[in-house]
Order: C-alpha cells, then structure tokens, then sequence
C-alpha cells in the first residue's frame, strides 16, 4: 500500500503505516484491489489483531492504550461513517494504521517491525488473490478519491 509506505524494513519491504494515513487513501488502496467490505473488515482484524498481539508483548502499551482497543472494531468511529458514508472500513484502518505507527512502532524492534512488515504484506497478498479469484464487477473508470 504504496500511502502507506515510507521507511524500508529489513530486505526493501516497506513498513506500513511509517506514514501517517487517512481514510481517502486506505480507502483508494481497498479500492485498487477491488476488496469487498468482507475483505476490507479482515484488513481491520489483521490491524487490530496485531494490535492486540504487541499489548499482549508490552504492559506499558496495555495499560496505557487497552481500553481503546477492548472491542472490535475499535475507537472513537466505532460503528460511524461519517461523511463518507459506506467507508467504514476506512476509518477504522486510518485509526488503527496511525496507531500502529505513531505508537506500536515505538517499542518495536526493527527485526519485530520487519516481521510486522513481512505478515502485513501476505495478508494484504492473502486478500488480494480472494478478491482477483471473483467476477469483474462493472465500475466507474475513475476511482472514488481521484482529482480529475
């Protein structure tokens, strides 16, 4: 997810969410691998399941962070759409992306965030070839976020 690419982990991967993210280019990145809301909700439960997987490492995270993240999905846009309304999934991936990487980062490792880096991408890999394996929906020639 080339938005979210900044920093190179261990062998050239890029670390996702090294920069910061928002909801228009999450949403463009679900959109250029033509994810389902199905799939865009099992990008949120990798993200959080990480989440929960580095509190679970790291008490001082927990206790600081684990109320945020005591239900899936998590934060403050729970259950919101806002003004982009059918995005939902975006948001709680610009949310919980921006905490992994104004936050988790922190206190990782680079071996641990190479690791993060090499799960993230077979994830996204993972969802991607469900999402090739179905039929070509019709769609707008222009991508929903694009300028024209």
């Amino acid at each position: 997810m080339s938005e979210t690419h900044g920093a190179t982990a261990e062998h050239g991967h890029h670390l996702p969410f090294h920069k910061r993210v928002d909801r228009n280019s999450l949403h463009s990145f679900f959109e250029y691998h033509e994810f389902t809301e199905a799939e865009e909700e099992a990008y949120c439960r990798f993200l959080y399941d990480f989440i929960q997987e580095r509190m679970a490492a790291d008490g001082g995270l927990k206790a600081a962070f684990g109320p945020m993240f005591n239900t899936f999905p998590p934060g403050q846009h729970h259950g919101q759409d806002f003004h982009i309304h059918g995005y939902k999934w975006a948001v709680q991936a610009e949310d919980m992306g921006n905490f992994i990487g104004k936050t988790v980062y922190a206190a990782m490792s680079d071996e641990q965030k190479a690791e993060f880096t090499r799960r993230h991408d077979e994830k996204v890999a993972e969802l991607a070839k469900q999402a090739a394996e179905r039929p070509a929906e019709e769609k707008d020639d222009i991508p929903t976020f694009r300028h024209t």
